[in-house]
């Protein structure tokens, strides 16, 4: 419960800093929640049918997590 908890305190935090961002903010905490959705979903369903094809759904999250260090 801690890690939710801390990584909604850390992204309004972010978010309510006072810097202007490219894009608007709602755009980046959609992205995020719905990679985050689709990396564990991907997760569900590599282990529930064996196929890895289902690994593709960690794209996002992957592409998410370079953005974060390159920006």
């Amino acid at each position: 419960m801690i890690k939710p908890l801390l990584l909604f305190t850390l992204l309004s935090l972010f978010l309510f800093a006072g810097e202007k961002l490219p894009v608007p903010s709602s755009v980046i905490v959609g992205g995020a929640l719905l990679s985050i959705i689709l990396f564990f979903w991907g997760i569900y369903k590599a282990v529930r049918t064996q196929k890895t094809v289902y690994a593709l759904a960690f794209l996002p999250f992957l592409i998410l997590i370079v953005w974060m260090f390159v920006s």
